[in-house]
């Protein structure tokens, strides 16, 4: 039987394509990383749709199942939603660590994303007004219900986790209000540790962040070492 897996988990609307940085940076750390793609996601609008919240939950459970058979520890990474869903394992004995980035408890930064909308109109670009229009556009109703349902059951089992818990929160996450690993936090035991990182954005993996080389590196360091702390980058 092989010793640990780093399954990583995906945000909601998301693909697996979110934790590439992330993932390769632990292969090349010589982790052995899993991912797993969330049912309804990286698919039609109306396969989004037809997906639910329990779905979305069984899917990462016997994903963990299926690592169970195989290794002996699990190490959990879940970005956004996937941190909730992270919190609905967190009575399975074999899951050693979790690692929670920017996971949404109070969404949406309007500070953040007005400052954003702004910054598009003084400079005539709209980048981010084209980004939120998109986002906005893509996800159906019932599939923003689906989610509600997940965050406001993960919200009651937080306490589940018992387990060294690193969070880590971006301050400028224009998707996720950074009080939000306050939150968390004060939920779970003095296992956990928050950091914070000045400036930053909710999908601090997919762009040229210049913080998430820094994140990562402070990811590995703690799936290596477990210290209680709260600290701001």
């Amino acid at each position: 039987m092989k010793e640990t897996a780093y399954l990583l988990v995906h945000g909601f609307g998301g693909t697996v394509s979110e934790l590439d940085y992330l993932a390769e940076y632990l292969r090349a750390k010589g982790l052995d990383v899993h991912t797993v793609s969330l049912p309804g996601h990286g698919g039609t609008r109306k396969e989004f749709k037809q997906s639910t919240h329990t779905a979305w939950i069984d899917h990462v459970r016997e994903t963990v199942d299926a690592l169970k058979a195989e290794y002996r520890h699990i190490i959990y990474l879940g970005f956004s939603m996937g941190g909730l869903l992270g919190v609905q394992c967190g009575d399975i004995p074999e899951i050693q660590k979790f690692v929670l980035i920017n996971t949404p408890i109070y969404v949406w930064n309007l500070k953040i994303i007005g400052k954003n909308i702004f910054r598009d109109i003084r400079h005539r670009q709209f980048h981010h007004w084209s980004y939120y229009r998109k986002s906005a556009s893509k996800i159906p109703l019932k599939s923003m219900i689906e989610f509600l349902k997940i965050r406001s059951k993960s919200k009651k089992r937080i306490g589940a986790i018992t387990k060294p818990t690193l969070l880590i929160q971006c301050k400028d996450d224009e998707t996720v209000r950074y009080k939000s690993a306050t939150y968390i936090q004060s939920k779970l035991s003095d296992q956990a540790v928050l950091r914070y990182y000045d400036g930053g954005c909710h999908g601090v993996f997919t762009k040229a962040d210049p913080l998430r080389d820094l994140i990562c590196s402070d990811i590995f360091s703690f799936l290596k070492e477990c210290t209680n702390n709260v600290e701001t980058y």
